[in-house]
């Protein structure tokens, strides 16, 4: 009776130490941090597919990186107030590093993250 409540013990031990839930992507979440990284101040969330979302303090013209879940890309938005038509640059997952270094379309270094004011978010079922 005893070796079986310390088994019993045992196995209860390992199994509170086991995950309860795996940690998956969700299908547009966003992280934005002001820090590059996924460092500082950081907020995730999950946004509706096809909607501008203008970014809000701190993150408005201050984003140092951003990571997208899989299953979704963003178009970001650095040269105007609000979302354009294609947006200034997409973000596929996992994400951007660094938007103070960010390389454009043309190949130009550009500081995105001191300009950036809003993000579209699409979905992608070829995007890991």
């Amino acid at each position: 009776m005893q070796f079986t409540l310390a088994a019993l013990a045992a196995l209860l031990t390992l199994a509170a130490a086991l995950p309860t839930e795996s940690k998956r992507a969700t299908p547009g979440g966003v992280k934005f941090c002001t820090g590059e990284n996924s460092t500082s101040d950081c907020e995730y969330a999950v946004y509706d597919y096809n909607t501008c979302h203008t970014l809000a303090a701190p993150y408005y013209k201050n984003v140092g990186s951003i990571v997208v879940d899989s299953g979704a890309f963003c178009r970001i938005t650095y040269t105007a107030e609000s979302c354009t038509l294609h947006g200034d640059a997409f973000i596929n997952p996992p994400g951007e590093a660094t938007l103070h270094h960010f390389t454009d379309a043309e190949g130009v270094v550009v500081d995105a993250g001191a300009a950036i004011t809003s993000f579209l978010c699409q979905e992608c079922t070829s995007c890991v």
